[in-house]
């Protein structure tokens, strides 16, 4: 009979491990494509200057990214899916054609949410690079 409870005991614990994994790396998932919406939006915000004869380069700022970051995660009310939504890093790479977002969040997992009260931070990071072509 003990070894039954102390199985039954193993069994749940191990179930609930597993759920709550589960459940951060869905969440994990969901926020890498909320973060490569937000890069995406971000990388269309560039600076088109035209040179000589048929040059023209691309340009991102740094502040641009961002604000065209939070403005995407406004628009589709991301913080609404997330809990404590915040952008951790938003810039430019030294290409300066490439848009960088790194978001974070924080996750409930079920269950096992007593062990960690506070939640599990995750972040993700997601890369676009803006391209001009005929």
């Amino acid at each position: 009979m003990v070894l039954i409870i102390g199985m039954t005991a193993i069994a749940l614990l191990a179930i609930s491990v597993v759920l709550a994994a589960t459940a951060v790396n869905v969440q994990a998932h969901k926020l890498l494509s909320v973060a490569d919406g937000a890069v995406a939006a971000a990388a269309d915000n560039f600076e088109l200057t035209a040179g000589g004869e048929d040059i023209a380069t691309l340009r991102l700022q740094p502040s641009e990214v961002r604000h065209a970051a939070e403005k995407y995660l406004g628009d589709v009310n991301a913080g609404a899916g997330f809990s404590n939504l915040h952008i951790v890093a938003a810039g430019v790479e030294p290409d300066a054609v490439t848009a960088h977002v790194r978001l974070g969040a924080v996750v409930h997992p079920p269950i096992i949410g007593w062990v960690v009260p506070s939640g599990v931070n995750i972040q993700v990071d997601a890369y676009a690079r803006t391209l001009l072509s005929r």
